[in-house]
């Protein structure tokens, strides 16, 4: 991995290039061989967002908060108020700064304050039952069973979760995800691999959107879809039908065996679980709708 060291942004000259210097991730220099400089036209660096708590006065209550200003809560989002009688929802709380799993956090909260020490229904459901594999394909992924005591909504709990909530991100191109990635999956003591799908490989996405690619992660031999991860246009909303997926354990051969539209980017789904039962195939098909694309995209510069 690399971080960005410095970066140089011309002044006198809009059309001369942005340099970016490389490091290694916490500092240092990269190893020998790899790169240590970008040349972009466009450099956008996400620096992150703060709660705003600077001037509540909070320590005058008790409440603690850490160095970006953020409430820190327990598991049932009260703070460190002297009367124990403050909870916390939304951005004072830090990431991941969404109004979704805000809003979520404010029914939660309300609940605790009213002693009900269950989670919201809705998010108790959000969860993969790990019941539901074979004889011969059990694993033990209980860390990401957000059942037991009820689904927490603190951002501890939140960030430990990835059955909580999708993951969007509305750059271009889009990206998002929901689950577990391959190496999560692994590392939790699942056999899981991956099956891929590009964008061009769908009708609309060949003549409206070429560039992108939707992924499914899957635990073997059953099949059992366990994360889907999307970069292109539209992924933050094809995320959604992913997530079902996810949460009702369907598997490779339930989406292989649905119809879908054919001038749809939800295509890609089938792709990707078609590419999981004919491996060799499908990296064939990728490789000449990549060549395909490169050569296309080339052309399109040179004119």
């Amino acid at each position: 991995g690399a971080q960005v060291k410095r970066y140089n942004v011309p002044q006198n000259n809009d059309k001369a290039p942005i340099k970016l210097q490389l490091e290694a991730v916490g500092g240092g220099p990269r190893p020998t061989g790899e790169r240590t400089e970008i040349i972009c036209d466009t450099y956008l660096a996400a620096v992150g967002r703060k709660p705003n708590t600077l001037n509540l006065n909070l320590a005058s209550v008790g409440i603690d908060v850490d160095e970006y200003g953020t409430l820190i809560v327990d598991s049932n989002l009260s703070t460190t108020a002297s009367l124990n009688n403050v909870y916390g929802a939304g951005d004072v709380l830090g990431r991941p700064f969404l109004a979704s799993t805000g809003v979520l956090q404010g029914v939660a909260a309300v609940q605790y304050m009213f002693k009900k020490k269950t989670a919201p229904k809705q998010l108790k459901e959000q969860s993969v039952d790990t019941d539901a594999t074979s004889e011969d394909d059990k694993v033990n992924n209980d860390t990401f069973d957000p059942e037991g005591d009820g689904v927490k909504f603190d951002p501890i709990s939140l960030a430990e979760n990835p059955f909580a909530f999708p993951t969007a991100i509305w750059s271009s191109p889009e990206a998002a995800y929901y689950g577990l990635t391959e190496k999560q999956a692994k590392d939790a003591g699942i056999d899981a691999g991956e099956g891929v799908a590009l964008y061009v490989e769908c009708l609309r996405g060949l003549v409206f959107s070429p560039n992108g690619m939707l992924k499914l992660v899957y635990e073997k031999p059953a099949g059992r879809i366990l994360g889907v991860h999307i970069c292109g246009d539209d992924a933050c909303e094809l995320i959604h039908y992913g997530m079902e997926l996810v949460k009702a354990k369907r598997t490779v051969s339930d989406v292989v065996n649905n119809l879908f539209s054919a001038v749809t980017y939800h295509e890609m789904y089938r792709i990707a679980a078609l590419a999981v039962m004919d491996k060799a195939g499908s990296r064939k098909r990728r490789a000449a709708a990549g060549a395909a694309l490169a050569a296309r995209n080339r052309s399109l510069k040179q004119r």
